[in-house]
């Protein structure tokens, strides 16, 4: 296995971990354990700081042509006034 490798690795480990934790506040504040986060800002259950590291983190891990494929698929929801 190549240095590059055991990096991404230990990268998509860490984001993991972030998705982990998040969790886990989540269901500690009551969230229905069958139902997932939006994933939005707010509704993330992540710290800004978590947030910023999972976001690096992904442009790591991910080639920026994957990346440019999916967020044109993601769709926000949307907002009832």
């Amino acid at each position: 296995m190549t240095q590059s490798n055991t990096i991404k690795q230990q990268q998509a480990q860490r984001i993991l971990e972030l998705f982990a934790i998040a969790r886990q506040r989540y269901l500690d504040a009551g969230g229905n354990p069958r139902r997932t986060p939006t994933g939005l800002k707010g509704d993330d259950y992540m710290t800004d700081e978590e947030r910023q590291e999972a976001l690096v983190l992904g442009r790591q891990i991910f080639p920026q042509e994957y990346i440019d494929n999916t967020a044109g698929r993601i769709k926000s929801p949307s907002v009832k006034s």
